[in-house]
């Protein structure tokens, strides 16, 4: 007999993995239209999100929730997982992503082979991505990532005979393999050091334990994880495997996966931090007598956040490509989130979990407007984009919105974030201001190159012999070429830049309770 009491809690998991089964049961049968393969991902991505929300106590939908109350946010020590209200919310920001990428996905041409793949794989990466956000052990959360990792591995090369997404494939597999070496290898020496691994039980211990164990397990988590938030300098592979990917898929990396390392960083390192803050200490990270971690991982996480951002605008201010700008421009977004947990205050929290919501709705767009932009043979630098705001009033419009979020414009959620993140810094005072400066300034200095973009588009004279004719595969597709789904997922991705933008209060609400709750409970 199934327990209920178990099952009903991991609903929105079992329907993933249902769709994901169901959808290579139909490949190994033959069945291999991108309509009903499409069609099952992107209907149990949906229902999974509404099974959520219905957690998170939204109405109309609440009745539908599967958790009980009193098991969200609990707080104190627990198993492998826990369910609190940070969690489920970013269990939201993974299913929007997920369904932005799918819904576009479906307009792909109808026989397309290896359709089945993308969809398959693209479910089962988001059940991982879902059992990340509800991890409240080490090694459950590390193992969650694997499950997480493989599938995109995967995706990025599942057309199989593009040279450069095979390529792009292996340095990504390389990479996420040493990622998940460091990462593994620094929560065994944290265990060495504590005797535990669940993430409460760390945090609550405080300065006990073998200082340099402490440090050195830190240091390599930090390591590990900054590979898959692509942090600087752990973000060169990001670019190319980016660049190398399908469109899609590149919308995929860094509107949804990347985003599993943030909430990683949330989960291990604000609970020393909060720790310290509440109990105080001396840092004597190497010698004896009491110390605390806490004060050391704020300032490395600072650092990293300030280089991170630099480097990310300056080097996309120097692209040619339009892909490997907007890569370049996510890894400066990653130092903006980075802040949240750096100052590690209710407020910050929310600022950061907003900022990985915006880039997702922002970044995850961009990505689907360059794949319906090459779709229409456009080729891959930004001077090929020439009079594309005009030509195409739709794909230019919204591409304009996404970048003036990215740029944090008023009346977009990328101000908001912006707006809440670098607040916070201000309002803890300190050094954290400094990292508010960094945050305005490398602000001030992304607008360079997206207003760059918008010249090209919208100002600039198109080429004569330049053709924004669909090739043939997708000729027949609706909105010229486009396609119901990929229109819609954009359309929708625009329409919510700026719906926030304009009324913030509902979503920034929810983020900022959930970030309050966890700052009191902890993971």
């Amino acid at each position: 007999m199934f327990d209920t009491a178990f099952v009903g809690p991991f609903l929105p998991e079992i329907v993933l993995l249902a769709a994901t089964l169901a959808v290579f049961l139909l490949d190994v049968l033959e069945v291999r239209r991108i309509e009903i393969s499409g069609a099952i991902g992107v209907v149990g991505v949906a229902i999974a999100f509404v099974l959520v929300a219905a957690d998170l106590g939204f109405s109309p939908i609440a009745g539908l929730a599967t958790i009980p109350a009193s098991q969200i946010d609990a707080g104190g020590p627990t198993g492998l997982y826990a369910f609190t209200s940070l969690g489920l919310v970013f269990q939201l920001i993974f299913l929007t992503a997920a369904f932005l990428v799918g819904l576009a996905s479906v307009s792909r041409p109808s026989g397309e082979k290896g359709a089945p793949i993308f969809f398959g794989l693209l479910t089962l990466a988001t059940l991982g991505m879902l059992l990340v956000a509800i991890a409240s052990d080490l090694i459950f959360l590390l193992l969650a990532i694997e499950v997480v990792s493989i599938p995109t591995y995967l995706l990025v090369a599942y057309t199989r005979k593009d040279e450069r997404s095979l390529e792009a494939a292996m340095k990504f597999y390389i990479v996420g393999a040493l990622s998940t070496t460091l990462s593994f290898f620094g929560a065994s020496l944290l265990f060495g050091a504590y005797g535990t691994t669940n993430l409460t039980a760390i945090a609550g211990l405080g300065s006990a334990g073998v200082p340099t164990l402490v440090l050195l397990g830190y240091a390599f988590l930090i390591a590990g994880l900054a590979f898959k938030a692509t942090l600087v300098p752990f973000h060169a592979w990001a670019v190319d495997v980016y660049d190398g990917a399908p469109n899609d898929v590149s919308a995929f990396l860094a509107g949804g996966t990347k985003k599993i390392a943030f909430f990683a960083f949330f989960l291990v390192f604000l609970g020393p931090i909060l720790a310290v803050k509440a109990t105080g200490g001396a840092i004597l990270p190497f010698g004896g007598g009491p110390y605390n971690v806490g004060p050391v991982l704020q300032i490395a996480l600072a650092v990293l956040a300030v280089v991170t951002m630099t480097v990310g605008n300056v080097l996309a201010l120097l692209q040619k490509e339009m892909k490997r700008m907007l890569a370049y421009s996510s890894i400066s977004q990653a130092g903006y989130m980075l802040i949240g947990i750096t100052v590690a205050t209710a407020p910050a929290l929310a600022g950061a979990t907003l900022q990985v919501f915006a880039h997702v709705l922002m970044k995850g767009g961009a990505f689907l407007v360059v794949a319906a932009v090459a779709g229409l043979g456009v080729g891959p630098l930004i001077s090929d984009w020439k009079g594309l705001g005009t030509r195409r009033p739709f794909l230019g419009v919204a591409f304009a919105l996404m970048l003036l979020g990215l740029a944090g414009v008023p009346l977009t959620i990328g101000f908001w974030s912006k707006f809440v993140l670098f607040s916070s810094a201000v309002e803890a005072q300190g050094y954290f201001v400094w990292l508010a400066v960094a945050g305005l300034l490398n602000s001030a200095l992304s607008v360079f190159y997206y207003a760059r973009v918008l010249k090209v588009m919208f100002f600039d004279t198109p080429d004569p012999s330049a053709s924004l004719s669909p090739p043939a595969a997708t000729a027949s597709l609706a909105f010229g070429g486009l396609g119901y789904g990929r229109a819609a997922a954009i359309a929708l991705a625009a329409a919510l830049i700026v719906g926030i933008g304009v009324y913030p209060q509902p979503v920034l609400g929810a983020i900022q309770s959930a970030a309050q709750h966890f700052v009191l409970t902890g993971p």
